[in-house]
């Protein structure tokens, strides 16, 4: 009978360890295709259950992130940012009107600033209207990369080519730490400029509570078991 109470508590335990184990992280893609006016407030996207805070913002350099306010957009294309605006009246940025706007360092390096509520890693970035100016490496459209405050690269080749379109970048093969909960990506070279469109995380597993409530419940009766032996004892 002791044995058997034994078996079943070190299955308790062991069920709810590979349980835990067994929890898979959830990539989540955030798409900023949408119609936002020009604001200097955040925006925010969802995805699922899950959401982004974006903020717009200028006056970085290679070693540090921008922090002045900028307005911040969205239209099909993606996000977008204007540090030319005066004044915000009705939704709509005074000098920045139309479709021509980008992320770009046309006399101001510009950044946009990714929120999460926890831990994420990065995955990809979907690029729009990048143009790869001919097909010389010092004129390709580069982008930076801040992962926190820490800057991780600022003149990372979108595409090389000589067109506009659509180009995705996969953040794994540039390697090192990609995880924090903010995130600047922005432009810090000559006439870069490009459209964000989408974004992809690995945001990390949280068990469910039936399983830490299977462990814990192994986990006591062996605590209750070893108890009473020393009683006993």
């Amino acid at each position: 009978m002791k044995q058997s109470k034994t078996i079943i508590t070190t299955a308790l335990v062991l069920a709810g360890l590979f349980a835990a184990s067994q929890t898979q992280a959830a990539v989540v893609t955030f798409n900023f295709s949408s119609s936002n006016a020009w604001t200097t407030s955040d925006l925010v996207f969802t995805s699922g259950s899950d959401s982004v805070t974006v903020g717009g913002f200028r006056g970085g350099n290679n070693t540090t992130v921008s922090s002045t306010r900028s307005f911040i957009g969205a239209n099909s294309a993606g996000l977008v940012v204007c540090s030319g605006g005066g004044s915000n009246s009705g939704g709509s940025a005074t000098g920045c009107s139309g479709d021509e706007h980008t992320i770009d360092s046309n006399g101001s390096d510009e950044d946009v600033k990714f929120t999460f509520s926890q831990e994420v890693t990065l995955l990809s970035a979907t690029f729009k209207y990048w143009d790869g100016k001919g097909t010389s490496t010092s004129n390709m459209d580069d982008f930076s990369l801040f992962v926190g405050t820490t800057p991780r690269f600022t003149d990372q080749t979108i595409v090389t080519g000589a067109s506009n379109g659509t180009a995705t970048f996969d953040f794994t093969s540039v390697g090192g730490d990609l995880t924090d909960s903010v995130f600047y990506i922005g432009a810090r070279g000559s006439e870069d400029n490009f459209k964000l469109y989408s974004l992809t995380v690995e945001i990390p597993a949280v068990p469910e509570p039936s399983t830490y409530l299977l462990m814990l419940s192994g986990l006591g009766l062996l605590g209750w078991k070893f108890g009473r032996k020393s009683l006993q004892a």
